[in-house]
């Protein structure tokens, strides 16, 4: 059993043993879920990355390249237009 002190502020260190158990990293939020019985259960939240390609989908991305390119011309066409009025 591994045991930590919670602050006067309601906070506490996860221990090492527990953030390797769990796979979390620095910096990663925690999922808390309180039980009925008192008990708690805290999980890593995925991060965005983690989830890219989760879904399927028929819309085929481009690349960054294509997608800088697109951003850019849209941007100078709007800058253009700006200029006309």
């Amino acid at each position: 059993m591994v045991i930590s002190t919670m602050t006067d502020k309601g906070q506490t260190t996860v221990p090492q043993e527990i953030r390797e158990a769990m796979g979390a990293l620095p910096r990663q939020r925690l999922v808390w879920e309180a039980r009925k019985d008192g008990s708690a259960i805290v999980r890593p939240m995925p991060s965005v990355m983690e989830l890219a390609g989760s879904l399927k989908s028929e819309v085929r991305f481009a690349g960054i390249r294509e997608e800088t390119e697109a951003a850019t011309d849209a941007w100078a066409g709007e800058s253009s237009k700006s200029k006309r009025r």
